[in-house]
């Protein structure tokens, strides 16, 4: 594991960035003993710090979220979470920091992810899976239902026929399945999804916010496509691009600085 100044936060994350690699953030769910299970107070955390790690003077290109412990989140605290005013409130927050922030957000699930886990999971815009990494809904085990969105982003990410599996069925899915199709895109430990993010760091940063923001709007209103198409042109006539013809003809790696 990369050595990193972690700072604790009481809700139950640690926030830090990547000592080798500073354009990198990680957010480390840190409550092990509760199979990192989520309350309002834990996903208005998640929230703040992907807010926080974009908006800094020196932002993060790429955020890390990971797990302590064996579980990466057993999903909505069963034991008062789940039923407590504002919690649905908290956990769309938590979906709307990570799909709309301008870098990339991965998930290294190194163990099961189950209900909001498994939203928060699919948040995310890449996944890495170690061999004990599963993710399931068990929606109709409960008696719960679940927002269009997750339904939407579930038949996007996973594909129709699974995501009925797994909404409609309660199947869960594992590291092989999700590799094979591409739900995630490594399977292995944690060490892989350090480097893809430190790889991802070194990307022209412009490209993965145009094409997030497209992807994650197919069908956007008049201000965002208008906004999509910018961010699109701009690429083409950035300072990144400059120096990525630059790189090639001097046969050495680009260094981008997101303009």
């Amino acid at each position: 594991m990369a050595e990193v100044q972690e700072t604790p936060v009481d809700a139950g994350i640690r926030v830090a960035r990547d000592s080798t690699t500073p354009a990198v953030g990680w957010i480390t769910l840190s409550r092990p003993e509760r199979r990192n299970a989520l309350d309002a107070e834990l996903c208005a955390a998640i929230a703040d710090a992907v807010e926080e790690f974009v908006a800094a003077d020196d932002p993060v290109r790429v955020i890390l979220v990971r797990a302590e412990g064996p579980a990466f989140c057993a999903g909505a605290n069963l034991k008062g979470g789940v039923y407590a005013s504002g919690f649905f409130a908290t956990v769309e927050r938590m979906i709307r920091a990570i799909s709309e922030a301008p870098v990339p957000v991965i998930a290294d699930v190194q163990g099961p992810a189950v209900g909001a886990g498994c939203q928060l999971v699919l948040a995310c815009d890449l996944r890495v899976m170690g061999s004990k990494a599963r993710v399931w809904v068990p929606a109709v085990h409960h008696g719960f239902s679940l927002d269009r969105w997750t339904i939407r982003r579930a038949v996007e990410l996973l594909g129709g026929s699974v995501a009925r599996n797994v909404l409609i069925a309660g199947a869960q899915v594992g590291q092989g399945m999700a590799v094979a199709n591409g739900f995630a895109m490594l399977g292995g430990p944690s060490h892989d999804a350090v480097e893809l993010a430190r790889t991802m760091s070194r990307q022209a940063p412009m490209p993965m916010h145009y094409f997030k923001l497209a992807m994650n709007n197919p069908e956007p209103d008049s201000e965002l496509a208008g906004e999509i198409d910018r961010l699109g042109g701009a690429c083409w006539l950035s300072r990144d691009a400059a120096e990525a013809r630059r790189a090639r003809e001097e046969k050495r790696s680009p260094i981008f600085e997101g303009r």
